[in-house]
């Protein structure tokens, strides 16, 4: 039975992330509670999904509204930490670009279709701009010409939404839990979570935690927010949640490229489909695009479970050959301006996936004093200004809609998420055939073309 924190307890939070850091800030501004954030590594942790150069920011959600509310409700703190950024002569963290979505050979999908709908009925319409011709498409994005003559001839526009510096997002975040006196302990093997610190006489009453130094520190409650890592961390989390890789690649555009890269918005190419999006190139000039879908999987050999392998424990990973092959044919369609660019730079984000794509924001069924706080399934950036105080209302015991659509799943519905939800839900595996990584030449332009 979980029991909500009684002011002056010490919360412990496992993971310097999205959900962790917003989480921390929420309940340290409350000045009710001592809130302590591990990491194994210093904030922004490297091997984070959330350490990016950018990650969408759209309230497209289909006809899934909670999320669509969730993401309106933080644009204006968005725009909020802008001004903050702005007031200390620092880059913005959110970038209005506006986000271009693609059907194809004339008709919306059903995603696209559903979200439109959802978006005028909420009182938002005025930020759509329907694009029903390829004429209109070409007119307003000319540097979408070749996508629309490959039968990505409908799109509409949605000027509200944009993008988000990811990392330095983390790092403003960050700024403010230590201004609202959190505490951290990070890096190495003192900020390394490695057990539940477990009641020697009851084996389901969490006491705190213990890291990979032997230390233990007790806790009232622990918030595990420990991204695609959760389900090989905590016992029973398995049933609910899965870590994925997910492909990035990027670009360093030179030239005339250059230029028409630069202004163009985040755009998502029939997503639901293909599950290909992208974005502007950024200040530093660099071109991130990316696919979300079912993603790859990593078995560890002691049980099977898939667990994260990034450049951090591995510097010389890429992404698997087989989703290199698949982005290239992609793009040659879509946006072949890139086809006689090298690829400068990839990497294997990793989801914490759920089997309905909705967060697992809820108390452990077995342990007391234990919040699980992750499950993002690749779509909760985006919410990184408000996603802790509903976090913090479900750490608090308070009911809510966000607290029973994250509650923990006793029956398993196992469906993608809207943005992904007209492709199969197909695994496949690291190392395994082509799930072999790409070589360093298989990233060069003239490679892809022989």
């Amino acid at each position: 039975m979980y029991t909500a924190p009684q002011p002056g307890s010490t919360i412990i939070i496992v993971g310097g992330g999205c959900y962790g850091l917003s989480t921390a800030h929420a309940l340290a501004v409350k000045r009710k509670y001592n809130v302590i954030v591990f990491d194994k590594e210093a904030i922004p942790a490297r091997d984070a999904a959330s350490t990016d150069i950018n990650k969408a920011v759209r309230y497209e959600y289909g006809d899934n509204l909670l999320y669509m509310h969730l993401t309106m409700e933080a644009l204006p703190y968005w725009h909020q930490w802008n001004k903050e950024r702005a007031e200390n002569k620092e880059s913005p963290v959110f970038h209005r670009s506006g986000v271009l979505l693609f059907g194809r050979h004339g008709k919306y999908g059903d995603y696209e279709r559903k979200s439109i709908d959802a978006i005028r009925a909420a009182g938002y319409g005025h930020a759509v701009e329907e694009l029903v011709t390829p004429e209109q498409i070409i007119d307003r994005f000319p540097q979408f010409e070749e996508a629309v003559r490959n039968g990505y001839n409908i799109a509409y526009f949605n000027e509200d939404g944009g993008w988000c510096n990811s990392v330095e997002a983390i790092k403003h975040v960050y700024g403010k839990c230590v201004q609202e006196g959190v505490q951290f302990v990070t890096g190495g093997q003192r900020g390394a979570f490695d057990a539940l610190w477990l009641d020697e006489k009851d084996k389901t009453k969490a006491r705190g935690i213990v890291t990979k130094d032997g230390t233990r520190y007790a806790a009232d409650t622990v918030v595990m927010a420990t991204g695609a890592w959760t389900a090989g961390l905590v016992p029973g989390v398995s049933s609910q949640l899965k870590a994925t890789g997910q492909i990035v690649v990027q670009f360093k555009p030179k030239g005339v490229a250059k230029n028409i890269l630069y202004n163009q918005p985040v755009w998502a190419a029939d997503v639901a489909n293909t599950g290909y999006y992208g974005f502007p190139m950024n200040e530093r000039g660099t071109l991130k695009i990316a696919r979300h879908a079912s993603g790859f999987l990593n078995p560890r050999q002691t049980d099977g479970l898939s667990v994260p392998r990034t450049q951090v424990d591995h510097p010389g990973d890429t992404i698997p050959l087989v989703a290199l092959r698949l982005m290239r044919q992609f793009l040659g369609e879509f946006l072949p301006l890139t086809s006689s660019m090298d690829i400068a730079y990839s990497r294997t984000c990793w989801y914490s996936d759920s089997p309905d794509g909705d967060f697992l924001i809820c108390p452990h069924p077995k342990y007391s004093n234990l919040i699980i706080a992750s499950g993002d399934s690749g779509h909760a950036m985006k919410m990184l200004p408000v996603i802790g105080y509903k976090i913090r209302s479900i750490v608090e015991g308070q009911d809510s809609d966000y607290a029973r659509a994250w509650a923990w799943r006793t029956s398993l519905n196992t469906k993608m998420d809207e943005f992904r939800g007209g492709m199969a839900l197909e695994y496949e595996t690291l190392g395994v055939d082509d799930g072999r990584m790409a070589a360093p030449d298989d990233f060069l332009a003239a490679k892809h073309h022989l």
